[in-house]
């Protein structure tokens, strides 16, 4: 990927839109996806974090590994601190994935009542996976 694909990946991470299901639900997703408008949707934390999903980086090396803790960490509060400000009405849960010879995910969804985040961080920290959890 070139510099500048990266870096437009990154910005892209920080522009939002809404769009709405047929029973009023409104969801939050990264600006460049192409749905408009969806049904039928059953798991609405799922949904959310299905789509907004990026990987910054793929197959991470040892070295990527270790110093993409503190990216990712970076990433994530400032993500989040964008969600709070655009959607002040709402609780957002971001998440930063690395695996290592895999990659590093940035997802965020809303906390939806009755519907549990999408990961349980405790799950998957280990040597060669780590999970980051930034909420409001």
């Amino acid at each position: 990927m070139k510099a500048m694909d990266y870096y437009y990946q990154i910005a892209a991470l920080f522009q939002f839109k809404t769009i709405c299901d047929e029973r009023g639900n409104e969801y939050v997703l990264l600006a460049n996806n192409t749905l408009n408008c969806v049904e039928g949707i059953g798991d609405r934390t799922q949904f959310e974090a299905t789509e907004n999903h990026v990987h910054l980086v793929d197959c991470l090396t040892k070295r990527e590994y270790s110093r993409g803790a503190e990216v990712a960490k970076s990433i994530g509060k400032a993500l989040l601190c964008s969600l709070r400000s655009a959607y002040p009405e709402k609780q957002f849960a971001v998440f930063a994935s690395l695996s290592l010879n895999d990659s590093l995910i940035i997802r965020f969804h809303q906390k939806w009542p009755n519907e549990p985040l999408y990961y349980s961080v405790n799950d998957f920290v280990s040597g060669t996976e780590t999970v980051l959890k930034f909420e409001t």
